[in-house]
C-alpha cells in the first residue's frame, strides 16, 4: 500500500489489494507532525471481473491517531458500466497546509451490483482494488 509499487492493468500480476462488498479502510502513521498539501490513491476498474472504483474516497488527519478530522473527499469519474480496464487516482489537493502524523483513506464499496451488471442475477457483489497510498 506504501511501498511505491505501482500496479497495473493486468491486476492478476498481483499488487493490488481486493476487498469484496466491504469498504476499504487504512490508516497510515507518517512517525511524525508533518506538513500535508496532497493526498492520493491508486484504484482499478475491471466491470467484467466484478471491480468497481468506489463510489468515493474520503481523506482523515489526526494528530493522535484517535480523533481524526476529514481533509476532504473525491467522488469517482469513472463510470461503473465503462467495460474498459482502467485505473483511476482519487487525488486531493488540499487548499492550504494541514499538519497531522495520521492520515486515514476510506473507500466506499459499490456493494451490490447493478441491475445491468451480468452478476446481478447471482446477488453478486463489487469488490474494490486498491494499491498505492500516498502523501505529500
Amino acid at each position: 500500500m506504501i511501498d511505491g509499487l505501482h500496479g497495473d492493468i493486468n491486476w492478476r500480476k498481483g499488487r493490488w489489494q481486493g476487498y469484496q462488498s466491504q469498504d476499504f479502510e487504512c490508516v497510515v502513521d507518517m512517525g511524525n507532525q508533518q506538513e500535508v498539501s496532497s493526498f492520493n490513491t491508486s484504484f482499478l476498474q475491471d466491470t467484467r471481473a466484478w471491480i468497481l472504483m468506489p463510489i468515493s474516497v474520503e481523506y482523515f488527519t489526526s494528530d493522535d491517531g484517535k480523533l481524526f478530522n476529514s481533509a476532504g473527499i473525491v467522488q469517482h469519474q469513472t463510470a461503473p458500466d465503462n467495460y474498459e480496464i482502467s485505473i483511476e487516482n482519487f487525488k486531493l489537493q488540499t487548499e492550504a497546509l494541514i499538519t497531522a502524523r495520521y492520515i486515514k483513506v476510506v473507500a466506499k464499496n459499490f456493494r451490490k451490483l447493478p441491475s445491468w451488471h451480468q452478476g446481478f442475477p447471482m446477488g453478486g457483489e463489487a469488490f474494490i482494488f486498491v494499491d498505492e497510498v500516498e502523501v505529500e
